[in-house]
């Protein structure tokens, strides 16, 4: 149970940490620029330049780091790694060289997708299809959305915090972080 709450604890430091600093950004930048969003496709868009990418970013090169860990991931003490037994997906590039257990690019990308993925459907129904689509569609999306995250954390709590669904997609798992294996691994890496 513990490594679960610290999972959803990251997530949410991660999301507040994200939200603190790109909102700012955006409303600001919307006004330098003079940009101004209008209609739901254009708030999409704008949502997917200053949210969706930075975000994105922010979960992949974290998970892929040589820590495995977002800063909401450090400030609880976990971290993602390969699962044993997980194929290499770079093709026998950065992630076949990274060492063992450690994320590749490729796969803390996949993991940054199938993870977000709920977070874009939100995106996706409320805005995009705000202009082309009716209510019923739009409604689907969210319901689809809800279900999905709470698909996620039936999985998570059932793992007992080691694995949930973009886990289980692409062959990872968080564990939690030993203060001792840190230190050592942080004095081993030159």
């Amino acid at each position: 149970m513990r490594l679960f709450l610290a999972r959803v604890g990251a997530y949410a430091l991660d999301v507040m940490l994200c939200f603190s600093v790109l909102a700012p950004v955006a409303f600001f930048g919307e006004r330098l620029l003079g940009v101004r969003p209008e209609g739901g496709l254009q708030v999409w868009l704008a949502t997917v330049v200053t949210f969706s990418i930075p975000v994105w970013a922010y979960f992949t090169v974290a998970d892929a780091s040589r820590s495995g860990a977002t800063l909401g991931k450090r400030a609880t003490r976990i971290r993602v790694r390969r699962a044993t037994g997980a194929r290499d997906l770079s093709g026998g590039g950065m992630e076949a060289q990274s060492g063992v257990g450690r994320l590749g690019i490729g796969r803390a990308l996949a993991r940054t997708a199938v993870k977000l993925f709920p977070w874009e459907l939100v995106h996706c129904a409320a805005f995009a299809l705000a202009d082309v689509a009716g209510e019923q569609l739009q409604l689907a999306g969210l319901i689809g959305a809800n279900v999905l995250t709470l698909a996620f954390l039936v999985v998570c709590l059932v793992t007992g915090g080691r694995k949930s669904v973009h886990d289980l997609v692409v062959g990872t798992r968080v564990e939690a972080e030993h203060r001792a294996h840190a230190v050592a691994g942080d004095h081993n890496s030159g």
